[in-house]
């Protein structure tokens, strides 16, 4: 597959978490200059950077609170200053809670749901689109989960079909400047970075008899933002080894 990320550059927005680390080798490997966020500045931002630099690209790092406007404003301008361009959002940030009933959700937790997922996921979306509608060309790949469709419990089901919610939007009002929106939907992924997906372990129904792959993962992420997935928009694509069927 020809995927033309060559030059191009991909804000991860998080780069330590959620299948982070993968997706930014896998894009490293296509020759594409990375900007790597995450809400701490610690060693594994910089360990992801220098793995990225290793394969021959550039990557620069920010410590970012996504969901705060002027932070992320200051992130989509550190990538501008650097490279001059965003063509790729990987807007991976999610924030794995309990799983509890809805009598039990406090005020509290909806709040720093939503504000993690919706919210943050609004304000870095709203910095990355004027450089891609100035260059009539952009990427971007949101991420929810399987609670989405198969109503796990009502916190995440909220938040991640407002995630798609809002993928759908973009992809309706942008397409005409080249941008398409998609939603990468993991379940049963074997990583340690994120417990809720391991809460969706193989089970006998499954059409996959096994743990997907954080590979896997990157490799759909890569697809979705390579040249010719350029008809694509506007869907979620659940990577859940025949758990639930869109």
């Amino acid at each position: 597959m020809q995927t033309n990320l060559e030059g191009k550059t991909v804000l991860v927005a998080d780069a330590t978490r959620n299948f982070g680390g993968p997706m930014t080798l896998a894009f490293a490997r296509e020759g594409a200059n990375l900007v790597l966020a995450s809400r701490d500045n610690d060693e594994r931002l910089e360990r992801a950077a220098n793995e990225a630099v290793s394969l021959g690209v550039r990557a620069v790092t920010h410590a970012c609170n996504i969901g705060d406007e002027s932070q992320a404003s200051a992130l989509a301008q550190k990538a501008l200053d650097a490279f001059g361009r965003i063509d790729v959002l990987v807007n991976n940030v999610l924030l794995p809670m309990e799983t509890l009933p809805l009598a039990q959700i406090s005020f509290e937790l909806w709040k720093q749901k939503i504000d993690a997922e919706i919210i943050g996921s609004v304000v870095v979306c709203k910095a990355v689109l004027p450089s891609m509608i100035e260059r009539r060309w952009g990427r971007v790949i949101n991420f929810a989960g399987l609670a989405a469709f198969r109503g796990t419990d009502a916190l995440a089901s909220t938040t991640e079909m407002g995630i798609i919610g809002l993928t759908r939007g973009i992809a309706r009002e942008y397409g005409k400047y080249n941008i398409t929106a998609n939603c990468i939907g993991p379940g049963g992924i074997a990583t340690e970075e994120d417990s809720r997906q391991q809460a969706c372990p193989p089970g006998d129904h499954d059409a996959l008899d096994r743990w997907g792959r954080p590979e896997e993962i990157s490799f759909l992420a890569v697809s979705l933002a390579s040249e010719d997935a350029g008809y694509l928009t506007g869907q979620c694509l659940p990577a859940n080894g025949g758990k639930y069927y869109l």
